[in-house]
């Protein structure tokens, strides 16, 4: 409880320091109207302010750095100006000494056999002692880990090895986020289109996958897995002996990264620039396992090839989403309005009844000649920027994923200012699109869908049966209703006729008793009339 006060403290602290809480509500809490952005368009008092809020975030810990990440996500709830300044918050975090870090390779002693010593703690010099060489100098430090460089086995290796003592003080700042969680909302604003739970259960999920290496050793392999027929783009090698929650041992991957570049020839960087982006689209539509961090420090520009580090973030699309995706920027490669209109309609889940079609139609077309014709802007923060305009809520996946493209196109923007991501979207786009409608694909398909039809077609003898009975009963049955029907009927009609009759044999009968020779006569002769009709009616029912 003193550590949870203590943390209240230094937050309150902090805040004020940045003015933090004035800048949350004046930046989310208002409708702000996106303008006019390129890669030299500068809001001077917004990025001042990103700035301020950036630095707060990394003041107070790994926990707010990681909730200043997924904020970066989310052109929803802030300014472009704060996005792009909110994911900075990559590797400006001060390292820790070596000796602190110690406590975090006692896990080793487990994962290696024959090096457990009995001892809950662990030295350096048996750090040392489980690589040839170990470089206590962090090459990279971040809120999470620090990197540092060693070799094992002769080969050169990245150690990530996780802060001490994070996973308690992040509870605890997790714990007074959720305290604090009804100001929060109500300085914030949220609208409709914005739920505040499945936000911080999307950052729980977060902290809890890159709080544990061994996600990230899975995630290593099968990146590797799905690149390993690619010659121009690495994935470093995972050594699975040192992967422990807390340690992670990976190939050291050479190369100069991109945000550090700057003696490349205008030809060299259109190439490089077209490995990122293919290789990245790949990733998307291809594989649906896709890098969710991809700034320029986590990609290494290396000898006619590229490496992707830092596997701790990714993304995962489903096959219905990356569909509609892919509907949406086909769409907008053929400029078919139609496609990408109907593609976005699923991906935000809505019904044409929900908005002013033709308004949208408008703003969709511009966005389409902003993604063929524009060079040297950034695009892919326009999707979002069109559902907050109307108001729609795009699916978490979604918003990640135009998060990472954001920072995919910033990177090769940074490589070759005339960049559009569309021009090298059109050939993997074509491709895909041979391949789904391929008669691979679809016996492919036919396999995974073959026990349920051959299911449906074992029962169809029974569901005919099924359905021959229903039909049998139905005619029975509307038989016998018609035969009731015409029964009623008869019997309306027979009611009728006697009535009739009985009139006439009523007034038969009264003339015949008429003193008048012929009015005697009609009567009587009526009355025979109606006494024979009688006869008949009754005989014919019978």
């Amino acid at each position: 409880m003193l550590r949870k006060v203590r943390r209240y403290l230094e937050i309150l602290r902090i805040s004020t320091k940045y003015n933090l809480f004035s800048l949350l509500y004046k930046e989310i809490n208002r409708n702000y109207i996106p303008g006019r952005r390129g890669t030299c368009y500068l809001d001077v008092e917004n990025q001042h302010n990103a700035r301020k809020m950036r630095l707060a975030f990394e003041e107070l810990g790994p926990t707010f750095v990681k909730l200043g990440q997924i904020m970066s996500k989310r052109s929803d709830i802030l300014p472009q100006s704060y996005i792009r300044e909110l994911a900075k918050l990559q590797d400006r975090v001060k390292p820790l000494e070596f000796e602190q870090m110690l406590p975090s390779f006692s896990s080793l002693q487990c994962a290696i056999p024959g090096t457990q010593n009995g001892e809950p703690e662990i030295s350096m010099e048996q750090v040392m002692g489980y690589f040839d060489e170990f470089d206590t100098k962090p090459i990279a430090s971040a809120s999470i880990a620090q990197v540092y460089r060693a070799k094992l086995n002769n080969e050169k290796v990245a150690v990530k090895v996780s802060r001490p003592g994070l996973i308690n003080k992040i509870n605890i700042d997790l714990s007074i986020i959720e305290d604090l969680k009804p100001f929060i909302v109500r300085i914030g604003g949220f609208g409709n289109n914005i739920d505040f739970d499945e936000f911080l259960y999307e950052f729980r999920e977060l902290l809890n996958k890159e709080l544990d290496f061994r996600n990230e050793a899975r995630n290593i392999k099968r990146f590797r897995e799905n690149f390993e027929s690619i010659d121009d783009v690495n994935i470093p090698q995972v050594y699975d002996d040192y992967c422990t929650e807390s340690v992670l041992v990976m190939e050291y991957m050479e190369g100069t990264p991109v945000k550090n570049i700057q003696d490349l020839d205008p030809e060299q960087r259109l190439k490089y620039t077209h490995m990122i982006s293919s290789s990245y689209l790949k990733q998307v539509y291809l594989d649906g396992l896709y890098h969710a961090d991809p700034h320029g420090g986590n990609i290494l520009i290396q000898n006619n090839s590229i490496a992707y580090i830092d596997f701790g973030a990714i993304g995962i699309i489903d096959g219905e989403l990356r569909r509609n995706m892919l509907n949406l920027f086909y769409g907008i490669y053929k400029k078919n309005l139609d496609i990408a209109f109907e593609a976005f309609l699923r991906i935000a889940d809505i019904k044409k009844e929900d908005i002013n079609v033709r308004h949208f139609k408008l703003d969709l077309d511009n966005l389409i000649a902003k993604q063929n014709y524009a060079l040297g802007q950034r695009q892919n923060d326009s999707y979002a920027n069109l559902a907050l305009k109307y108001n729609l809520s795009l699916p978490s996946d979604f918003s990640t994923l135009e998060r990472s493209l954001i920072l995919i196109e910033g990177v090769c923007l940074e490589l070759n200012p005339g960049f559009n991501l569309i021009d090298d979207a059109k050939p993997l786009i074509t491709k895909v699109m041979l391949q789904r409608y391929s008669p691979g694909r679809a016996m492919e398909y036919f396999q995974l869908e073959g026990d349920r039809y051959l299911e449906i077609f074992k029962n169809l003898p029974q569901g005919v049966d099924d359905v021959i009975e229903t039909i049998r009963g139905y005619r029975i049955e509307k038989l016998e209703n018609k035969t009731n029907e015409i029964k009623r009927n008869r019997m309306y009609e027979n009611f009728a006729s006697y009535v009739f009759l009985s009139i006439i044999l009523i007034t038969s009968a009264y003339l015949a008793t008429r003193a008048d020779t012929a009015t005697n006569e009609l009567g009587i002769a009526g009355f025979v009339v109606a006494i024979l009709l009688f006869g008949y009616s009754f005989l014919r029912n019978t």
